[in-house]
């Protein structure tokens, strides 16, 4: 959910909570305000009719308009002084509407009797629904200007944030620029625009740092490594070597073979980051596939291993000498991990390859199978074959991905 929403949410849920808690409470002590104003004028009536009473001794004549009755009841007893609400059924007009009744005692001569005066609180009611149309009218009112308010401002408030976001998003390490921030009058967009420089400036420092400590140490590693391998050659052409120190000059000669491949493969995982492979052409993924199965093929057979091939025609732009680098290091995967008269499916559509395989081992921890240096632990390989797939892959915006069914290793690579 983005901010926008969820703080409009926030603002208007409240805002509706408050709004109908006002509503009622409005509503109750308005309904209250305007029933006294009936008590009162109802007060008003009583006082005239024991006025009345008082100068001329009998009861006044009793009324029986829309809005206001008096009646006069004999009585036995001596009825309590009363407020109440009742429905009120007019005769004439056959309705019925709620009304007020004073109800006291009055005392002429000798004789008690009861009055009822009834005031009708139609008029009050009118008046109240009404008022609650207005505040419902203003309240809506309020609630459409707050929400364009709200769109507005946090438009206008959050753009130097987006503008942030957005050079965060453009900004690349291996083409790396000072991001471009705007001062702006937002006190903690500006903290934030400084710590962003200061965090882009220290991570592109620190690259820049690692990739040449990696370039060198790569570089400067070849050299005695090729002194290494020369020195090792002359040594096992020596007439004079027993059997012993022959296996221990072998083992020497394997190490350093392994040392020189892994210096090899690190060095073009530093070439792919830093993106010294810029010439692309378009490809056909299913005629390369076809070149390098033939590559392979001695190993294939050694293995006993059965091919079988489903290869449409598959077109990408890429760079050639990384075109055979994913392909090389996913048969070659294929082949080292299979099993003796194991299976091998290759297969190309216009926008995909998978290579599968069968194994020894069954389904494998796709978080962590395509870092450096992670193979199985009956596994001879140097574990980089994988690491430099998905590197190559990340380059050009292939989606890499593992799984494992029908008891084989699928290892896809889709390109759109």
């Amino acid at each position: 959910m983005k901010l926008q929403a969820k703080y409009s949410r926030a603002t208007i849920s409240t805002a509706i909570f408050v709004l109908i808690l006002g509503s009622i409470s409005y509503y109750f002590i308005l309904r209250y305000v305007l029933i006294k104003e009936v008590d009162d004028s109802l007060r008003v009536e009583e006082q005239e009719i024991l006025d009345h009473v008082s100068v001329h001794h009998s009861l006044p004549e009793e009324t029986n308009y829309r809005d206001q009755q008096i009646h006069f009841i004999p009585a036995t007893t001596i009825e309590k002084r009363r407020f109440v609400s009742t429905n009120v059924v007019n005769e004439k007009e056959k309705e019925s509407f709620v009304s007020r009744q004073l109800i006291f005692p009055v005392q002429v001569g000798e004789k008690s009797y009861t009055a009822i005066v009834t005031k009708s609180e139609e008029e009050a009611e009118d008046m109240l629904i009404l008022i609650a149309l207005l505040t419902a009218a203003v309240v809506l009112l309020l609630f459409i200007l707050l929400f364009i308010t709200n769109r507005i401002l946090f438009k206008k408030i959050w753009s130097p944030f987006y503008a942030t976001l957005s050079s965060m998003k453009q900004f690349n390490l291996s083409n790396p620029g000072r991001i471009s921030l705007a001062k702006n009058d937002v006190d903690e967009f500006n903290d934030l625009n400084m710590a962003v420089n200061e965090m882009t400036g220290k991570v592109v420092k620190d690259y820049q740092s690692l990739k040449t400590f990696t370039d060198n140490a790569s570089h400067e590693m070849q050299t005695p490594l090729a002194v290494i391998n020369s020195k090792l050659d002359l040594l096992i052409q020596d007439q004079e070597l027993t059997e012993k120190n022959m296996h221990h000059l072998q083992s020497i000669y394997d190490s350093v073979m392994r040392l020189t491949r892994m210096n090899q493969s690190l060095l073009l995982i530093a070439k792919i980051e830093n993106q010294q492979f810029p010439d692309a052409k378009n490809l056909r993924l299913d005629d390369l596939l076809k070149e390098r199965l033939q590559h392979f093929e001695e190993l294939i057979q050694s293995k006993q291993l059965i091919v079988s091939t489903a290869l449409q025609k598959c077109e990408v732009v890429m760079n050639p000498i990384l075109a055979d680098m994913l392909l090389n290091n996913l048969l070659a995967n294929a082949i080292r991990h299979n099993i003796v008269a194991g299976n091998i499916e290759v297969e190309t559509a216009n926008n995909y390859i998978a290579i599968r395989n069968r194994s020894e081992s069954s389904l494998l921890d796709e978080k962590i199978i395509f870092d450096r240096f992670h193979k199985a632990s009956h596994s001879d390989g140097l574990g980089i074959g994988l690491a430099i797939v998905k590197q190559i892959c990340e380059l050009y915006g292939f989606r890499l991905e593992y799984a494992f069914k029908k008891q084989m290793h699928d290892f896809q690579v889709s390109f759109r």
